[in-house]
């Protein structure tokens, strides 16, 4: 028996993405269950190529890499110490695993990180921006999918 290397999910992020370009909602896909702002992401799905999603978010694992790295250099961790923990997360056969097969946690990841920098550079009102956007793509979703379930 052979095993799909896409994501399950994938396909659903992808459905969504479909349904948003078409004008309705993205939860109208019953086991779409994250932020419209995935689905938005995923909008080149539909009219530029059906692996643009893949493509997005091994962009963001690579993404990490560069973040991780900038937190350590701003921590005054040394150079070799740097690059092994970046060569830790980039040559991870799971997490490079888990970007290719079209899962969105490094786009989670990389917020997180992204997060992080702000904070450390004093950056408070980008950092609350983003971690605002993150918790209302969290509720969003839960509050959609409680509404659904409601009625």
């Amino acid at each position: 028996m052979e095993v799909q290397y896409t994501d399950v999910d994938y396909i659903v992020f992808s459905d969504a993405a479909d349904l948003m370009a078409s004008g309705k909602s993205p939860y109208r896909r019953t086991t779409y269950r994250y932020s419209p702002l995935l689905a938005f992401l995923l909008l080149p799905n539909t009219f530029l190529h059906h692996l643009w999603g893949k493509f997005l978010f091994s962009s963001a694992n690579l993404l990490v890499g560069v973040f991780i790295r900038t937190i350590l250099k701003q921590r005054g961790v040394p150079e070799k110490t740097c690059t092994y923990c970046v060569m830790v997360w980039l040559f991870n056969p799971f997490t490079f695993t888990i970007g290719t097969r079209g899962n969105c946690e490094p786009i989670v990841c990389a917020s997180i990180l992204w997060i992080i920098i702000c904070l450390i550079n004093g950056i408070i009102s980008f950092c609350s921006l983003q971690f605002g956007m993150d918790l209302w793509s969290i509720s969003e979703s839960t509050l959609s999918y409680m509404h659904f379930q409601l009625y």
